[in-house]
C-alpha cells in the first residue's frame, strides 16, 4: 500500500468532503423529486388533501435529518481538519500548491494557523495557576523584590500536578527527546569516568567532585596561576 505524504491527505480530506456534500444533495434533490411526482400522482387519483399532508411528513423528516447531516458536517469541518493537520504535522510550506478552491483554501490556513499556535504559543494564565500551587510562577508582577518571610516551597511536592501537562509526544518531539536521553547518558557515563580520574579526588579519597569542593581541597592546595592557564586554555580553543 502506497503511504500518501502530508499534501496528499489534505487533498484527499477535501475530496472526501466535496464528495460527502455532493452525496447530501442528491439526497435532497431525490427527496424533493419523488416527493413532488408522487404528492402529484396522489392528487391526480383523488386522494384527500388530509391523507396526501399525512405523508409528506415521511419526506420532510428525511429532508431534516439530511440538513441536520449537512450542517453538521459543516460545523465540524475545522475541527476534523484540525486534528488531521496536528496528526501529520503539516508546515507552512506545504500550503502552497494543493488543488482547492478558495473556500477550502481559507479554511485550510485557518485550521493551520490554529494548529501552529496551539503548538508554539504557551497560555500564561495557565502557567499562573497550574498544579494549584498558590507561591508558583507570577508573571503578572513587574517587582522583583523577594519577601524574606515567604516559605520555600519544595518543588518535589508538585511534581505530581505536572505530570500529563504536555500529552503525547508526536513523532519529531520523540526523535528529539530520544537524542536528549541518549546525550544525557553518555554526558554522565564520561562525566563520572573523569572524576575517577582526577588525580586531586583520588588524592583526597573522595568520589564526587562536589565532595573534593566541600572539603575546601582548593583552598588548602591552591595551585599558582591555575586560573590564567584555564583562561589561555580557553582562548586557544575559540580560536581554532
Amino acid at each position: 500500500m502506497v503511504r500518501m505524504n502530508n499534501k496528499a491527505l489534505v487533498e484527499h480530506f477535501f475530496v472526501q468532503e466535496r464528495a460527502g456534500r455532493k452525496k447530501l444533495l442528491l439526497a435532497i434533490s431525490g427527496i424533493v423529486i419523488l416527493t413532488d411526482i408522487s404528492v402529484l400522482i396522489a392528487y391526480l387519483q383523488g386522494m384527500d388533501i388530509y391523507r396526501i399532508l399525512q405523508f409528506l411528513t415521511i419526506p420532510l423528516a428525511l429532508a431534516f435529518t439530511v440538513l441536520w447531516l449537512s450542517s453538521y458536517r459543516t460545523k465540524t469541518l475545522q475541527r476534523r481538519l484540525g486534528a488531521l493537520l496536528d496528526s501529520i504535522e503539516f508546515g507552512w510550506d506545504e500550503l502552497h500548491g494543493l488543488d482547492l478552491n478558495q473556500k477550502e483554501a481559507d479554511h485550510l490556513q485557518h485550521a493551520f494557523a490554529t494548529t501552529t499556535i496551539g503548538r508554539l504559543a504557551t497560555n500564561e494564565s495557565y502557567l499562573r495557576t497550574r498544579g494549584g500551587d498558590e507561591k508558583g510562577p507570577a508573571f503578572d508582577k513587574t517587582s522583583a523584590d523577594v519577601n524574606p518571610h515567604m516559605a520555600r516551597v519544595d518543588p518535589s511536592l508538585h511534581q505530581a500536578d505536572y505530570h500529563g501537562l504536555e500529552g503525547e509526544l508526536r513523532t519529531s518531539e520523540k526523535l528529539v527527546e530520544e537524542a536528549n536521553q541518549y546525550y544525557a547518558t553518555v554526558a554522565q557515563r564520561q562525566w563520572e569516568l573523569a572524576e575517577q580520574r582526577d588525580m586531586d579526588m583520588v588524592e583526597a579519597g573522595v568520589d564526587r567532585l562536589g565532595d573534593l569542593v566541600a572539603q575546601g581541597w582548593f583552598e588548602q592546595n591552591p595551585e599558582d596561576g591555575a586560573l590564567a592557564a584555564l583562561m589561555e586554555k580557553a582562548e586557544d580553543d575559540d580560536g581554532r
